[in-house]
């Protein structure tokens, strides 16, 4: 009878074996979920343009395009003409027969997929019945305004370095260009495209680009200012992960596009001041010998210096100009290049000195109409300063020769290499003075500090906007509350937890991997979300000397060149030694949350209405909230505040 048992149990274990190997094989491909498997089966294979590392591969290449671009500005008619001539360079393996652009100023026709696939009055389809038919009159005014104006590029003509015609086909936003032969490896093609378009009214649609009226000034006609972004056909990125990256643009995911060398020149009204991407070239054709002397003396000043003061940017308001006057720039190993333009502009710079560096001197600088008033003269060109200092720290030394903020009133905030447009202003009193809230000096920080950082994730790490929106958004809106915070520990920055916790546990959400036009929540699910979750992954999981290194070392790998998240995510992992996979699986790939809540803790008191005494109680039961514990670090190792190294600029 125990032989028996004894053979039973002997029968039993190979199976128990069998059935413990097959649970295993299970938890990694099978149903089962386990939230702590590896990400080896959701991750590109490592191969030769990317390795396993997280770093670029040995044969890692990206193309190149060099731009040469004349452009005129018809201020009357609020219409731009221009030539452009580009130099493509095929750095792949592959040989290619056309190539695509960007067009993206069609995004704005009646017949894009941007227009067409989005619902009537913006709102969205699973709302109330009321809600779907109800429209507001500035609604109105878009439509009746896309109705009445011809929008979107016109392409003139497009032809090879012989000025033989090529053909094109122009899909929505996108353009494909044929080539006459195919453009083997190694290999390079000149084109040339004429084009013009009119420019948008931001105060209607609320472009990334358009012009800003400002009837109420004293010329007649009144005046201009001009953003121009997104500007001219520009070539799609092809690239060895997805070939060409051409996703039509719908508004929401921005971009990736090539490196290369522009030199652009533009003609405008004599009496306009131009910030652009790159250095100025011409200064002493369209600058007097006094602001050409500010400038010099801006290199060392220990405050911005007015380039173009106050009264002689009031001058130019009032008088205007019929003759015009072309400004050069060039721009040096760039993605992009943007540029504005008006007689409104008041300008100032300051040196920013980043010694033993390859660019040892920068010139951050900013541009405003009179409606800025001292909340721009006051702070912006700081605030460029002190974020170049902050954003280098933790990545590399900035490599470019300009960092511009330039005051553009229909948007909020966006980037483009070396320039900035930015929205807040001051308010306008019955006396005739300007002032400002507190809200609005925060909005004007936070953003400058935010676009200006956008100079490094996207504008030098290269990554792909319009694919994966978190990894320019995230990781700049994560870094943004670090420069803050070193700015400022009093303002609320938004990447403690709890700012996030009513998106984490709604149905309202999709995983941060989702492709931007696709997401529903845009600002938490690409901004604050992915921010909280690095922001945990360096005081919380990595410590932030790990943490330091590991994301110092991304920046540094990917440089100039064009990550995937496989590559942030490698990394990060390979130079903190630590792994992650469980981390990056349950914040990046899930909409999971910690099942864990208080659901409510009531304190009620009846306003008031008087604001020194409601006001005062919100501002002591803030002061009771738990401290941030990023704050308490940087206070523990000694880090001073701007507002605490600067105390002569104060104001609230």
């Amino acid at each position: 009878m125990r032989k028996i048992v004894l053979l039973i149990c002997a029968m039993v274990l190979p199976l128990a074996g069998a059935l413990l190997q097959a649970q295993g094989i299970q938890q990694t491909k099978g149903s089962f979920e386990d939230k702590f498997r590896q990400l080896d089966e959701v991750l590109p294979t490592p191969n030769v343009y990317r390795n396993a590392a997280g770093a670029p591969g040995h044969q890692y290449w990206q193309q190149e395009v060099d731009y040469e671009i004349v452009a005129v500005l018809d201020e009357e008619n609020q219409r731009l003409s221009a030539t452009e001539i580009i130099n493509y360079q095929n750095n792949s393996p592959d040989t290619l027969t056309y190539l695509w652009f960007q067009l993206d100023q069609n995004r704005f026709r009646s017949d894009s997929l941007a227009e067409m696939s989005g619902t009537f009055n913006g709102t969205s389809p699973d709302a109330d019945a009321n809600d779907l038919a109800r429209i507001s009159l500035n609604q109105l005014r878009a439509l009746q305004y896309q109705a009445d104006t011809a929008l979107g590029h016109e392409i003139n003509a497009v032809t090879d370095s012989s000025e033989n015609a090529l053909v094109y086909t122009v899909v929505g936003t996108l353009m494909r260009v044929d080539l006459a032969r195919p453009l083997r490896p190694g290999d390079n093609v000149e084109l040339r495209i004429d084009f013009s378009y009119n420019i948008v009214n931001g105060d209607v649609l609320s472009p990334r680009g358009g012009y800003e009226h400002f009837p109420d000034d004293e010329r007649e006609g009144g005046n201009y200012i001009f953003a121009l972004s997104q500007w001219f056909p520009r070539l799609v990125a092809y690239t060895d992960y997805e070939g060409w990256t051409n996703k039509e643009f719908l508004g929401a995911g921005e971009f990736t596009l090539e490196f290369g060398d522009y030199e652009v020149s533009m003609t405008v009204p004599a009496d306009h001041v131009v910030a652009a991407t790159g250095e100025l070239q011409n200064p002493n054709q369209v600058l007097t010998s006094a602001q050409r002397d500010r400038l010099r003396q801006a290199e060392n000043a220990a405050r911005p210096v007015y380039i173009v003061t106050p009264e002689e940017a009031l001058e130019n308001e009032r008088e205007g100009s019929s003759s015009t006057a072309t400004w050069r720039f060039i721009a040096e190993n760039v993605r992009d290049f943007a540029w504005s333009t008006s007689r409104k502009f008041i300008w100032d710079a300051k040196g920013h000195h980043q010694p033993g560096a390859e660019q040892e001197l920068i010139m951050a600088m900013s541009f405003w109409p009179k409606e800025g008033g001292t909340l721009w003269s006051d702070y912006s060109t700081e605030v460029v300063i002190h974020t170049l200092d902050v954003y280098s720290r933790f990545s590399f030394d900035f490599p470019y020769p300009t960092a511009q903020s330039v005051n553009i009133g229909f948007l909020g905030g966006m980037e483009y290499p070396m320039i900035t447009f930015n929205g807040p202003r001051t308010e306008l009193q019955e006396d005739g003075t300007r002032t400002y809230s507190l809200a609005e000096k925060r909005f004007l920080i936070s953003v400058v500090i935010h676009e200006i950082g956008h100079f490094y994730f996207p504008m030098i790490v290269n990554s792909d906007e319009r694919q994966w929106t978190w990894m320019d958004e995230g990781i700049n809106s994560y870094l943004d509350s670090v420069a803050g915070r070193e700015w400022d520990a009093e303002i609320p920055w938004g990447v403690e937890p709890r700012y996030i916790t009513d998106y984490m546990v709604s149905q309202n959400q999709v995983p941060i991997m989702t492709q931007s036009d696709s997401v529903l929540r845009l600002g938490a699910n690409a901004y604050a979300k992915p921010a909280t979750a690095i922001n945990i992954l360096r005081e919380t999981i990595m410590g932030r000397e790990l943490f330091d290194f590991a994301f110092k070392e991304y920046s540094r790998l990917w440089e100039f060149k064009r990550p995937t998240p496989a590559d942030f995510f490698r990394t990060m992992e390979e130079a903190s030694g630590i792994d992650l996979d469980w981390f990056w699986r349950g914040w990046f790939y899930t909409t999971d949350h910690v099942d864990i809540a208080l659901n409510r803790v009531y304190e009620m008191r009846i306003d008031t209405e008087n604001p020194d005494i409601d006001y005062g109680r919100q501002r002591e039961f803030e002061k009771a909230l738990p401290p941030s514990l990023y704050i308490e670090r940087n206070r523990q190792a000694g880090i001073q505040t701007w507002v605490e190294r600067n105390p002569d600029v104060r104001d609230f």
